[in-house]
């Protein structure tokens, strides 16, 4: 075969390689679109027919079947190549897509679940209570006012419940009485005054505390009463 020859057949060797390298990576994305979804392309190992009989087989022992062959693993390598970094970075792209796929359905899922946490602590919880609901809660926690019988408004004169008139409260009854004859006199208390019948009620609340397995439950109920309402009007001013 003459120089001329052998250039023409590499040349057609060369573009028969390079359609087949071609219509090899076309049918990967034709394969893609069928299926609906990704499959990575492969590139495979094509032999390559050129005239009588395939490159990688043709005149073989020749000088000119060698180059030929040469050329060809040369060229077929490249499309290899090309084909594996092409299927590469779609497999980089979709495991991307798919990362932040996987990151906005966590994130959706967390606050649907924190909203379904804050409607059952809601739902717990009842209703909230309403603006005058607040105002009778306030005033039952206001201790009742002691009837004259029980505070002589005008002596100042404290009748003592049978409980309380056990010598374990005498000095309580002491600093009490003392405070509300002044109170009785001056018309309020000063502020060293309160702080004292202050310490009297919670020392004899302590002392009934203590008590309350040794005694009844109505006299219990009326001594605490008692001293809570006598420390709360020794806050206020007297009529």
């Amino acid at each position: 075969m003459s120089g001329r020859g052998r250039c023409l057949a590499c040349v057609a060797a060369l573009l028969t390689i390079a359609l087949v390298a071609i219509m090899s990576f076309a049918r990967s994305f034709a394969s893609e679109g069928a299926s609906g979804s990704y499959q990575p392309a492969v590139p495979n190992t094509t032999q390559i027919y050129s005239g009588g009989g395939y490159v990688g087989y043709s005149s073989p022992g020749t000088v000119a079947g060698s180059r030929l062959q040469g050329m060809a693993s040369v060229v077929q390598a490249a499309g290899d190549y090309n084909l594996s970094t092409s299927a590469a970075y779609i497999n980089m792209t979709q495991a991307q897509q798919q990362a932040i796929k996987n990151y906005s359905e966590y994130t959706s899922t967390y606050f649907q679940t924190r909203e379904m946490n804050r409607q059952a602590r809601a739902a717990e919880r009842g209703p909230r209570p309403t603006e005058a609901d607040l105002v009778r809660m306030a005033r039952s926690d206001v201790p009742k006012s002691l009837s004259p019988g029980e505070l002589n408004p005008v002596s100042g004169k404290i009748s003592w419940p049978i409980l309380l008139q056990d010598d374990r409260f005498a000095n309580e009854r002491a600093v009490f009485e003392e405070a509300f004859a002044a109170r009785s006199r001056y018309g309020a208390l000063k502020l060293d005054e309160v702080k004292k019948v202050n310490a009297a009620a919670d020392a004899a609340l302590s002392d009934l505390k203590g008590m309350i397995n040794d005694v009844s439950g109505t006299d219990y109920a009326q001594a605490k009463r008692f001293v809570q309402s006598l420390a709360f009007t020794s806050r206020q001013p007297a009529t």
